[in-house]
């Protein structure tokens, strides 16, 4: 058996690594002419393809950064080979019960509480795929494997059937790859497309394209929902009595009609945050957890670095790091979640996210939006139709999110008595000047500490009097 891996990184040099030491005979495609994994893949046995009609193979695994119509995987296809992606490899070669995870905002946040969670239950269970580490490098046989997915992905999973399928939600995103939102959508839809009357489907209740998913599935419907408008809707629509819900009067989160926790109880905070627990706790049941174990976890965790967390307050003002947030559905849920008066720092390399979708929120909310990196300029002037925006103009991204945050100050402490919120939340992919989205906000965590530290040397300087400006208070 041959297996051509194309594009290395992450997911492919982890199926280089672990079909080798299966003994499989492997080449790689990969466009760098050298690096560590390269170098890796060579020393472990695996051959460099240049011509892909020169390496005859049955199966091709293509990572996610490949276009799935690359003119190369186009040309296998012709050839014969099937072309797939690392995740459906994995399906295909060991047994394991596995809970699919997608959806345009979240997906990364409640894989991992969920798998923190069943670990902490008793249940064999690793996280994998659209994040670090691969499903490859991690996944066990006869495990629990809890795996996000991307819409790159999906669109190369033809024949996996998880044994719970979660859609959280459905935005715009990736339409640079996509084309259309349509498309975007149907490869997210792939994630139901094997499912029998044994599965699960895990759904929001409240979207109404999902509930039309529902209708069309054979699979067992488990809704959840932050309204009761979602929850008769759920009634007249597909006939479901209950639901797993957020209580609207006590902010109670319930499986079905028994409470499980207050949602005050969760380190994180906000409606999009309850509706994860949800997802979370809905799968967590269906896997076999008690109502206890899952309340147990569900209150432990902490959330994802660089996912809409606080950082800390100074004086009245909250500063908010949700660097993930590139898509406009998780930027509508942070400025909704936000305490207003906010300063919104916003840009980077613009994903054709709909910022018009946004402008009632952003007019009732937002004080200024000011305007970082290559889609700074863009943002501000589409911004500047409904609030005041300003453009930082830097090229350097450390130097641009320092000067965001002395303004987004200056702004909150002269015109609103030193209340209100500063929010990291791009609307756009970090690539401009940053490695990734973790490098973003550990950026924008040095700025908020450069500030911190310049208001209390300009306090200790004589005759200076303290003000309760420079008192700040650094979150847990």
């Amino acid at each position: 058996m041959r297996l051509l891996v194309y594009g290395l990184g992450r997911s492919g040099g982890a199926v280089v690594r672990r079909a080798r030491a299966a003994g499989i005979a492997v080449g790689f495609v990969d466009a760098r002419p050298a690096g560590p994994d390269v170098d890796e893949a060579l020393a472990l046995g695996a051959q460099r393809v240049v011509d892909v009609a020169t390496w005859p193979a049955g199966l091709c695994v293509a990572a996610p950064g490949v276009p799935i119509d690359h003119p190369d995987l186009a040309r296998l296809r012709a050839l014969g080979t099937e072309v797939i992606g690392e995740v459906e490899w994995m399906a295909r070669t060991l047994p394991a019960r596995i809970v699919g995870i997608t959806g345009t905002a979240g997906k990364g946040s409640v894989t991992r509480w969920l798998s923190d969670l069943l670990v902490a239950g008793g249940v064999d269970a690793i996280a994998g795929g659209n994040l670090d580490p691969a499903l490859a490098a991690v996944a066990r046989p006869h495990a629990t494997w809890v795996v996000e997915l991307s819409s790159f992905q999906l669109e190369r999973c033809p024949t996996l059937r998880p044994d719970v399928a979660v859609v959280l939600n459905l935005g715009v995103d990736h339409l640079d790859r996509h084309g259309d939102v349509a498309t975007y959508h149907a490869a997210k839809r792939s994630l139901l497309a094997n499912l029998t009357p044994e599965q699960s489907f895990v759904f929001d209740a409240g979207d109404a394209t999902l509930r039309r998913w529902a209708a069309a599935t054979p699979a067992r419907l488990l809704p959840y929902a932050t309204d009761e408008q979602a929850v008769a809707l759920l009634r007249a629509e597909l006939g479901i009595e209950s639901a797993a819900s957020v209580h609207v009067v006590d902010d109670v989160l319930r499986l079905g009609d028994a409470p499980l926790l207050a949602a005050s109880e969760l380190q994180v905070q906000g409606r999009h945050q309850h509706a994860n627990a949800l997802a979370v706790a809905l799968a967590a049941r269906d896997l076999g957890l008690e109502a206890a174990a899952i309340a147990r976890g569900l209150r432990a965790f902490p959330g994802l670095a660089g996912r809409y967390a606080e950082v800390g307050r100074l004086a009245g003002v909250r500063f908010i790091d949700d660097s993930i947030a590139t898509r406009e559905l998780a930027v509508a849920a942070a400025l909704g979640t936000t305490p207003a008066p906010i300063v919104w720092i916003a840009g980077g390399v613009d994903k054709g996210a709909d910022v018009e979708a946004l402008a009632d929120l952003v007019a009732e909310r937002v004080t200024l939006m000011l305007g970082i990196g290559r889609s700074g300029a863009q943002l501000c002037e589409r911004v500047g139709a409904v609030t005041r925006s300003e453009r930082i103009d830097a090229s350097d991204g450390r130097d641009a999110l320092r000067q965001a945050v002395h303004r987004a100050w200056e702004v909150l402490a002269s015109e609103h008595g030193a209340v209100g919120s500063v929010l990291l939340a791009p609307l756009a992919a970090s690539f401009d000047q940053f490695r990734d989205y973790r490098d973003r906000g550990d950026a924008f965590r040095a700025a908020i500490a450069a500030l911190v530290d310049e208001l209390r040397a300009g306090e200790a300087q004589p005759g200076s009097t303290p003000t309760r400006e420079v008192t700040w208070t650094p979150s847990s």
